[in-house]
């Protein structure tokens, strides 16, 4: 039996019971992202830096994206030029390029088990996500990776 959807005029569930998030790699450290905040997995890639200091670029489709090394946020070596697998995510009306090592799979989380992360080495993770198979991941609050 399928779930029912909101008839024509009615409003959507205000908190639906599941969501669904994108599990990244960085080293060795697993990390979640809400998938509404995901645009789009990209493979290898290289990137560019616009003048010497300056933050790395991708360009994807004529825009130049910055880009954000999940592996340097989290204290290890960054990227030099390139990285194995992208995730371009939206952060408000800010668009930018995650460098992880591996984008794996997308998960579906029941609502309990994302709770408010006070203990974590990561200030751009507020939350917690609980996955049978992985085990309890921070949940990345893309406001506070940029």
């Amino acid at each position: 039996m399928q779930p029912s959807s909101p008839s024509a005029g009615e409003p959507a569930p205000s908190s639906p019971a599941f969501i669904e998030v994108v599990v990244v790699r960085a080293g060795t450290h697993l990390f979640a992202i809400d998938v509404e905040a995901a645009i789009e997995i990209r493979g290898p890639e290289t990137f560019d830096r616009h003048g010497s200091g300056a933050r790395p670029h991708l360009t994807v489709r004529g825009h130049a994206l910055p880009v954000v090394d999940l592996r340097q946020a989290i204290g290890l070596s960054g990227f030099a030029h390139g990285c194995p697998a992208m995730l371009l995510v939206q952060a408000g009306t800010e668009t930018f390029a995650l460098a992880v090592d591996e984008v794996r799979d997308i998960e579906s989380v029941p609502r309990h088990n994302v709770r408010p992360a006070a203990d974590t080495p990561f200030g751009f993770c507020s939350h917690h996500v609980t996955l049978d198979a992985l085990g309890e991941i921070p949940l990345i609050d893309p406001s506070r990776l940029r």
